[in-house]
């Protein structure tokens, strides 16, 4: 397969699940910059705020555990306790836990 074809299908798999999410009520803007800006309806883990966790990532072997405190379309505030106030990339998060409590 070339170049100019592989282009083509990424262009068109990036079309469809733009499209996907504008149809689930998750908008996303593509500014003149070649950012892109998200605005969501709402977190799913607006639920969880305030509440114990463990935030495992893909590039590290340990986790990061504390209390959740923000998140938004791009970062998550997590209270670590005595090693501080830690912002983590939602890109690089594998998965989260919350303590049953």
């Amino acid at each position: 397969m070339d170049i100019a074809t592989m282009v083509a299908i990424n262009n068109l798999n990036m079309m469809t699940m733009m499209q996907a999410m504008q149809q689930r009520q998750n908008v996303i803007t593509i500014l003149s910059n070649g950012k892109e800006k998200r605005i969501m309806e709402g977190s799913m883990l607006d639920q969880y705020m305030g509440k114990s966790c463990t935030v495992s990532l893909f590039n590290e072997v340990g986790a990061i555990k504390g209390t959740l405190m923000e998140a938004d379309s791009q970062w998550i505030k997590v209270d670590a306790g005595k090693k501080g106030i830690q912002l983590i990339n939602r890109n690089m998060v594998r998965n989260i836990t919350f303590d049953n409590k």
